[in-house]
């Protein structure tokens, strides 16, 4: 069969199969109408007379006053710039930064994790305006003041960054960007561009403009490193090394710049915690056939790094050197010019324009990339560990919660403070993975939303609660989103909850080939949403580090890069939902990917699908069963015996037999008899099921 054909029906068989779910009470509701939010609310409203402008935004006036002005004087640029990029990241091109590389949101308030900022001068328009994603629109809203131009990226009529840029300026115009804050795939995007209207892109060279204008700019992190051994670990530096030289030789280059902290960090068995959240620590590092130099602050280099790092040798394949954090970009000029040194292997998407040499470059994702994404048994034993224990703190946070809001005594902060505490209390706990997002009623919809004094909320009976929220623990990182009501849900809501809830399962019972990319495995999540004319603007999932980053490789949302069909593959599934100015609902559970017990192996073909690694109750209440079908019902309750059987011993075996009783009695197995139509749910599922293999064998 043709493959357009084959990708026609794949697409369209979710839908087909799927039907319009049976809705229980009195049938299907409407979705509920957007509220418009009044002056006054928690968003920016620039058309009234004055401006309103929420609590929860910076007054950026005189920031940007001072930032045109720099922007004619400075000499970084030879000469004045009529535009200038704020990127979000730093040096490393990090997610997440320390305070100090917190650039963009100096500038302009917003403290989204994604977004970049640009600035016109006075004879430009003097206008600024800030890019980001579907995730921060409301939070965008909330947070500039009306100096800004809020740009929603992939809406419609909304230029892109280059475009808006050649409208504002005239031919001979300047855009000046720090050329160490830019991946290298980036500065090239910009560049052409702008070049094709006769705009120049200038790097910065001896400093950054922001920084020039940032009196209290917080110092550097003297944080010490911590060494990690072989029992949280699973493989040596040395051996790591010898993998990593492996696939150098496959590609023939001879030197590889490793630019990403969390790889740097993986490779050298090495954690910190220069970054809030994220156990790494600014580094680069240099492999060559025959060296490995490590590029850091000298002072974190302890005696007992040195011994970690056997420190003292000068050559051979299982020996290591350092050297200070700025000689960084001499080195690699000095790899460019040696003539030893034919090609030099440098991720265009992970690393700085600023490290970039137009020669000897191999310009491809990092093979640490790959490396670290499949997790070794004794990383994939440590994660599952370190979910148990996260699952009896979690777990007891829903306990207290049911006790706690109905006294009315719980606020978003609060509580979130509370969830940090009992993590605290579990072996191993090192610190939190990410900010908690825990969020009420209409401060739920925000995705990415983070308490503050401004927004708190109390948690009340009222309205839908999330929470999402993870720790980092030696053996592990975890990450876990649960939507709750301590009161009466709306049918609307345990509607949304349930088509939410079917997606993950979906996206569970999926089996798949070895080598499919997330791209392929994303629909399913979205199906029971898309029946109903829902969805949802962010990704269905992540991998999750190990004792790392939070978001690493893979991503459902991909089609290329890391695959998710790999074995010791780990990946959180996370649809959701979100009704601005009312609620969200988000169900997140990190997976494995694990060999599937299939009847048959077409071609020795090996099958994978998805193993549950979080084990958090799923809230009762917010389902409407008779919008399930068998197989999801039947998955319910394994999952909730696998609950049972793991969580349960490790609270007696901690004493906990109060939060023991609450899960047992939240794990119940729910009778099918709470289900309708399972037959022909049920027949249809096994048509998408089906379909779903025959769109993986086709498309890879």
């Amino acid at each position: 069969m043709h493959f357009a054909t084959i990708l026609l029906l794949c697409t369209g068989a979710v839908f087909f199969a799927r039907g319009d779910p049976v809705s229980e009470g009195d049938g299907i509701h409407p979705r509920s109408p957007r509220v418009k939010r009044a002056p006054g609310d928690t968003e920016r409203d620039c058309t009234a007379t004055p401006p309103y402008i929420p609590p929860t935004a910076k007054d950026t006036t005189a920031l940007l006053a001072s930032l045109r002005q720099a922007m004619q004087t400075s000499g970084y640029f030879a000469g004045s710039i009529q535009a200038y990029i704020i990127p979000a990241g730093d040096a490393h091109l990090s997610e997440y930064i320390s305070t100090r590389d917190k650039r963009r949101e100096f500038i302009s308030g917003f403290t989204g994790s994604a977004g970049t900022a640009v600035v016109t001068n006075d004879a430009s328009g003097g206008k600024a305006a800030l890019w980001t994603d579907s995730r921060y629109f409301l939070q965008g809203e909330q947070e500039l003041d009306c100096n800004w131009i809020l740009m929603k990226q992939a809406e419609e009529d909304v230029p892109t960054i280059e475009e808006w840029l050649v409208s504002e300026l005239n031919p001979g115009g300047r855009v000046g960007v720090d050329p160490q804050l830019v991946s290298i795939s980036t500065w090239k995007q910009y560049d052409d561009a702008l070049q094709a209207d006769g705009i120049s892109l200038v790097g910065s060279s001896g400093g950054n403009l922001i920084d020039d204008i940032w009196t209290d700019r917080p110092p550097p992190s003297t944080a010490p490193l911590i060494t990690l051994g072989l029992n949280y670990t699973g493989k040596s530096w040395e051996d790591k090394l010898t993998d990593i030289r492996g696939k150098m030789t496959e590609t023939e280059a001879d030197a590889l710049v490793l630019t990403k902290l969390d790889e740097v960090a993986w490779l050298v068995n090495l954690r910190g915690s220069d970054v809030p959240f994220n156990p790494v620590f600014f580094a680069y590092a240099i492999v060559t056939a025959d060296t490995a130099k490590l590029y850091l602050d000298m002072s974190k280099v302890t005696d007992d790094v040195r011994s970690h790092l056997q420190l003292g040798c000068t050559t051979g394949a299982s020996c290591v050197q350092v050297a200070a954090y700025d000689t960084l970009l001499t080195a690699v000029e000095a790899l460019a010019a040696d003539s030893n040194i034919r090609k030099i292997w440098i991720s265009s998407a992970s690393t700085t324009y600023a490290v970039f040499s137009k020669s000897k470059q191999i310009l491809d994702a990092s093979p640490v990339m790959k490396m670290k994404s499949k997790k070794n048994p004794v990383e994939q034993q440590g994660l599952k560990n370190a979910h148990v224990r996260d699952a009896v703190a979690k777990c007891e946070y829903l306990m207290w919660l049911e006790e706690a809001v109905p006294g009315g005594s719980v606020t978003e902060i609060s509580g979130a403070d509370y969830l940090e505490q009992l993590r605290s209390r579990q072996r191993d706990y090192m610190g939190l993975s990410f900010p908690a997002i825990s969020a009420s009623g209409p401060n739920g919809a925000v995705v990415h939303y983070r308490p503050t004094e401004e927004t708190n909320r109390a948690v009340n009976t009222e309205d839908v609660y999330l929470i999402d929220s993870g720790g980092q623990y030696r053996d592990g990182t975890t990450d876990v989103t649960r939507t709750l009501h301590f009161g009466q849900p709306t049918d609307y809501q345990r509607e949304c909850y349930t088509l939410v809830l079917m997606g993950a399962i979906n996206e569970f019972l999926q089996v798949f080939k070895q080598g499919t990319f997330g791209i392929r495995l994303d629909q399913a999540a979205r199906a029971p949403l898309f029946s109903r004319g829902l969805e949802y603007g962010h990704g269905t999932g992540h991998g999750l580090g190990s004792f790392l980053n939070v978001h690493e490789d893979p991503y459902f949302g991909r089609s290329s890069g890391v695959p998710v069909g790999e074995t010791g593959t780990f990946i959180t599934i996370e649809p959701g939902y979100y009704e601005d100015g009312q609620f969200g609902i988000r169900l997140e559970t990190l997976a494995m990917v694990r060999e599937a017990d299939t009847k048959y192996n077409f071609g020795g073909r090996t099958y994978l699908t998805f193993e549950p690694i979080t084990l958090v109750p799923f809230s009762e209440k917010m389902i409407k069963f008779d919008m399930l079908n068998m197989d999801q019902l039947t998955w319910l309750n394994d999952y909730h015996k696998k609950v049972r059987e793991t969580i349960g011993p490790e609270l007696q075996r901690q004493g906990k037999n109060d939060v023991y009783d609450w899960l047992m009695k939240n794990t119940q197995p729910f009778e099918t008899s709470r289900i309708t139509s399972s037959g022909a749910k049920a027949v249809s599922y096994v048509f998408i099921i089906a379909f779903a293999v025959v769109c993986s064998i086709f498309s890879t």
